[in-house]
């Protein structure tokens, strides 16, 4: 007596759902982490340079002036004020520690009056201040 075997057929099946878990998590993962870091409290239009080059260094502040001759240090907006009120902010600023040869960035709106730019430069010499940079964003 002949028996007749039935082969079985065995079907790969891809199964998704642990994939959409691990896709899910490696989203989550990468929105928690990311940080969206908005550094100007003020708008800034910089003006274009064809050689515009962002150097950064650890021991830098960050002032902004907008067109209205607002000052930004650091995230901390506050208005038109004199050259000795700015260069105590700055004193203030330095005194927090940040090292001997501490570096001020200036992100200056391109309509910004130039007496602006020229407070903020005598606030930063008055407060021992002397690797001033000017921002500037890429033509390309």
């Amino acid at each position: 007596m002949a028996v007749a075997r039935r082969r079985h057929r065995y079907e790969s099946v891809l199964e998704l759902t642990p994939l959409l878990d691990v896709i899910f998590l490696l989203l989550i993962f990468f929105m928690v982490s990311t940080s969206f870091v908005v550094n100007r409290e003020i708008l800034i239009q910089l003006p274009e340079s064809s050689s515009a080059n962002i150097e950064s260094t650890d021991h830098q502040l960050t002032m902004g002036i907008d067109a209205d001759g607002n000052f930004s240090l650091d995230g901390v907006t506050f208005g038109e004020s004199k050259v000795a009120a700015l260069a105590e902010v700055l004193k203030g600023k330095l005194g927090s520690g940040l090292g001997e040869k501490p570096a001020i960035r200036l992100d200056v709106d391109k309509a910004t009056d130039y007496r602006f730019v020229i407070k903020a430069m005598d606030a930063c010499r008055q407060a021992g201040i002397s690797d001033v940079r000017l921002n500037t964003r890429s033509k390309d």
